[in-house]
């Protein structure tokens, strides 16, 4: 894969990738993450890993955090995407701040420094998917917001330090939706332990609940209009999200196709004389694999790039990039039944690698904008029709 991602090692040392997963197992049976996976990508910067190096952090491009993410992926999954809800937030951040040169530059520099955790409570019940709207209502009260809701699933909730929330003026407006970053101990704010799931059991994406929670204005980072695609800022944080999404679920489908190598290496046919690495029955079914795995990488990467030079309004790459996401759940999990396969019976063990590789690809199915949203979305695109991201089954002219 040297042809088509990065080289990460200067920004997480393969000797870490190796440490958590070892980690993993654990991790998942567990269901919650150890102490050390969090800290052993603490002391290496992970958690300012895209900000720029000017506020103290790696200034990776978001080539490279996919890259990193999809090294994490293959390590453990769960971790891989519990983090990539901060990487998300993160990358929300950096994208309002090239635009805006504004005073979010101090709080990118104190994460970074910090190695502090956002979560990313963009999540809620009842949006059909959509990623600009929210059903958690703000008044404002003085110089503060006072705001109301449930977010729902929240990766790294309870480890957070900080929260990335959307929430929507009750009044009204061109600009309604408000996106502000406060401390998770901020009065009103409640985490509670329910997640509890066939994979991804280590993601520890809780719910979170907000109870006239006071919101300071000077602490909302972004606003726009609910169900708009004409913001740039989110439109290019969408496409962080769909690029490092995919990234974590082809590591995913990577250490399963090391999975299979492996058993494939070790299992012999004895009245043929020869391991199953060496039979061409063998050797095409893995060719299948990696023909569905290998331009799901190169578009991600590729996608990844356009989006990180900001050459190109983000907006247009949007269909591609909600196409590649779609697509590469897909393929993942496509991928990952077919090494089942390979590997034999043991990948229907309860315990080890290739079960709990099985069950974890899955979740990509989950992930906002759903599938439902992203074909109505692609569709309408495709013939010239007004389109967002909201679920819509009138007839759109």
């Amino acid at each position: 894969m040297e042809a088509i991602w990065p080289n990460t090692d200067h920004l997480v040392p393969e000797k870490v990738v190796q440490e958590l997963a070892g980690l993993a197992e654990e991790n998942d049976r567990n269901g919650r993450l150890s102490d050390r996976s969090i800290e052993a990508l603490r002391e290496c910067g992970y958690y300012g890993l895209p900000v720029p190096r000017e506020f103290g952090g790696a200034g990776a491009s978001l080539v490279e955090c996919c890259a990193v993410q999809r090294r994490i992926g293959a390590a453990d999954p769960g971790l891989s995407v519990a983090v990539n809800m901060h990487l998300f937030s993160m990358g929300f951040m950096v994208e309002h701040w090239l635009r805006h040169r504004d005073d979010s530059s101090a709080l990118l520099e104190t994460i970074a420094k910090e190695g502090q955790i956002v979560v990313s409570a963009f999540a809620e019940p009842g949006l059909g998917g959509s990623l600009t709207r929210s059903n958690c209502t703000a008044r404002r009260e003085g110089d503060n917001w006072v705001t109301n809701g449930i977010k729902v699933p929240c990766s790294l909730a309870e480890r957070s330090d900080l929260l990335c929330l959307q929430m929507i003026d009750e009044a009204g407006g061109p600009e309604s939706l408000l996106v502000a970053l406060i401390p998770t101990k901020t009065d009103g704010v409640r985490v509670e332990r329910t997640w509890n799931t066939l994979g991804m059991r280590a993601s520890e994406s809780d719910t979170i609940r907000l109870t006239d929670c006071p919101v300071p204005d000077d602490l909302v980072i972004h606003r726009g209009a609910p169900g708009s695609t004409a913001d740039d800022v989110f439109a290019a944080g969408t496409g962080w999200f769909c690029v490092t999404a995919t990234a974590c679920y082809l590591g995913v489908a990577a250490a399963a196709v090391d999975q299979a190598r492996a058993a494939l290496s070790r299992a012999r046919i004895n009245h043929l004389d020869a391991t199953r690495a060496e039979l061409p029955s063998f050797q095409s079914a893995l060719g299948e694999i990696m023909t569905a795995l290998l331009p799901m990488d190169a578009a991600c990467a590729g996608l990844a790039r356009k989006l990180g030079e900001h050459e190109a309004d983000s907006r247009s790459l949007l269909p591609a990039m909600l196409a590649l996401k779609l697509q590469a759940a897909t393929q993942a999990i496509r991928a990952v039944e077919l090494t089942t396969e390979l590997v034999g019976v043991g990948s229907y063990s309860a315990k080890g690698t290739a079960s709990r590789l099985l069950r974890d690809v899955h979740a990509a199915r989950y992930h906002p904008p759903t599938s439902f949203v992203t074909r109505q979305l692609l569709g309408r695109w495709a013939l010239g029709l007004p389109w967002n991201f909201d679920l819509n089954e009138h007839p759109v002219r």
